[in-house]
C-alpha cells in the first residue's frame, strides 16, 4: 500500500492535501506546519471530519509560533532580535528532528506539498529522496496566484544571500528556488489551469477537480461553518460576497477603500447587499469601517474563503481584486458570477488582473 506524506503551511494547502489525499488513497499522513494562527483550529476541523483521510496529523512549529514565543511583547532592539533568533533555532531544530522521525517512522512513497522553497520542505524531501533512492518523490500542489505569477516582491539579492546562508547552515541538500514548485526533487506539478503553466515547471499536470468537488469536502465546509461561527442562513440575506485585502492596503490606499464603499451602496440600492469577508489577519471586526456602507453582513474572517466556495448558492456574486479566491472559484465553481473590481491600476492586482482575463474572469 502506497504512503503519502501531505506538508501544508496554508489553509489552502492543507485544504488541497485533504481533498488530494481522498483521491489517492493508500495511507496518508498530514504534517501542518504552524505558519498560520489557524494551524491549531485546523487541526481540530480535520480530526472531526468524518471523512479525514489522514491516519495521523503531526502539527510543528512554523513561522507563527516563532513569533508566538519569539516576541509576545512585540519588544524591540537587538536583545528582541536575539531573543527571536535563538527561539527560531530552537524550534527549527525540533520542527527538523521530528521531520526526521516522521520519515524513518513513516517512509512515505511520495511527499505532496504547496512550498518546496521552505526549509522543513526540502528537509521532508531530501530524506525522502535520500532514503528510498528516488530523485523526484515531489508533487506540488497548486497554491492559488503566487503558482502563476510568482512572488508579490522579487528579491534577487535577499534570494543569494538566503541561499547562502541557509547552504552555510543545512548543508549541500539545501536548494534555491526562484519560484514555487521548482525544486529538483518534484516530479509533478498538479495544476488547476495547466495551459497557463509558467514555463518553469517541467512536468505538468490536470488538477482534478473532482478531488474537491464532491460531498465529502462540502461535509468539511459545512463544518468548518459551524465551527467558525458562520450566521445561519446568511446566504439568503446576501447576493455574494465581496473579499477583501487586509485592511493596511486599504488604510494607504483612501481610493480603494472609497470604491469599495461605492460599490457596496450601489449593491444595497440595486436590492443585492453583498457580504464582506476581511483578510483572515484581522483583528477587529470591521476594520475598513465597510459595514455602513449597505453591507448585508460581516462573515467570520477567520474563516477562508477557499472553505466558504462550497457554500455559495448557485449563481451567487464573488468580487474581489488581486485575490487568489477569485482564481479558485472561476475554477471550482463555474456556476459563480465571479468578477474583478479592476480598482488598482498596477502592482501585484493589475498582474492577477490579466491572469483573471485568461480564465475567463472579467472586470466588474
Amino acid at each position: 500500500m502506497s504512503r503519502n506524506l501531505y506538508l501544508a503551511s496554508t489553509p489552502m494547502i492543507a485544504l488541497a492535501a485533504a481533498g488530494a489525499a481522498r483521491a489517492q488513497g493508500g495511507r496518508a499522513r498530514l504534517m501542518l506546519l504552524e505558519d498560520f494562527d489557524l494551524a491549531e483550529r485546523f487541526e481540530a476541523l480535520l480530526r472531526g471530519w468524518r471523512d479525514n483521510p489522514f491516519e495521523d496529523i503531526v502539527r510543528l512549529p512554523g513561522r507563527h509560533t516563532e513569533h508566538v514565543r519569539g516576541a509576545p511583547d512585540r519588544a524591540r532592539g537587538f536583545g528582541a532580535l536575539l531573543r527571536r533568533t535563538r527561539v527560531k533555532r530552537a524550534l527549527r531544530g525540533e520542527t527538523l528532528a521530528a521531520i526526521a522521525a516522521l520519515d524513518a517512522a513513516f517512509r512515505p512513497d511520495a511527499l505532496w506539498l504547496g512550498n518546496d522553497r521552505k526549509v522543513e520542505t526540502q528537509y521532508a524531501l531530501h530524506l525522502a529522496a535520500s532514503r528510498s533512492g528516488d530523485p523526484c518523490p515531489g508533487n506540488y500542489l497548486d497554491d492559488g496566484l503566487y503558482t502563476y505569477l510568482g512572488d508579490v516582491r522579487q528579491r534577487p539579492w535577499v534570494r543569494r544571500k538566503d541561499w547562502l546562508v541557509k547552504r552555510t547552515v543545512y548543508g549541500g541538500w539545501w536548494q534555491r528556488a526562484s519560484h514555487a514548485g521548482t525544486t529538483p526533487w518534484i516530479a509533478r506539478a498538479w495544476l488547476a489551469f495547466p495551459q497557463l503553466a509558467p514555463p518553469c515547471y517541467r512536468h505538468v499536470q490536470a488538477l482534478p477537480r473532482e478531488w474537491f468537488a464532491n460531498p465529502a469536502m462540502l461535509r468539511l465546509s459545512a463544518q468548518a461553518a459551524r465551527m467558525f461561527g458562520m450566521p445561519r442562513h446568511w446566504a439568503r440575506r446576501c447576493a455574494g460576497v465581496l473579499v477583501l485585502p487586509h485592511s493596511n492596503q486599504l488604510l494607504a490606499n483612501p481610493a480603494l477603500a472609497d470604491a469599495l464603499r461605492q460599490r457596496l451602496r450601489a449593491a444595497a440600492d440595486a436590492g443585492a447587499p453583498l457580504a464582506l469577508k476581511y483578510h483572515p489577519r484581522e483583528v477587529e471586526p470591521d476594520p475598513a469601517g465597510l459595514v455602513g456602507a449597505g453591507a448585508a453582513l460581516v462573515l467570520p474572517a477567520l474563516l477562508p474563503m477557499e472553505l466558504l466556495l462550497p457554500l455559495l448558492p448557485a449563481g451567487a456574486l464573488l468580487l474581489g481584486e488581486g485575490s487568489t479566491a477569485l482564481l479558485a472559484g472561476r475554477w471550482l465553481r463555474p456556476d459563480l458570477r465571479i468578477g474583478d473590481l479592476g480598482i488598482s491600476s498596477d502592482g501585484y492586482a493589475a498582474r492577477a488582473r490579466n491572469l483573471f482575463a485568461q480564465t475567463g474572469i472579467p472586470v466588474a
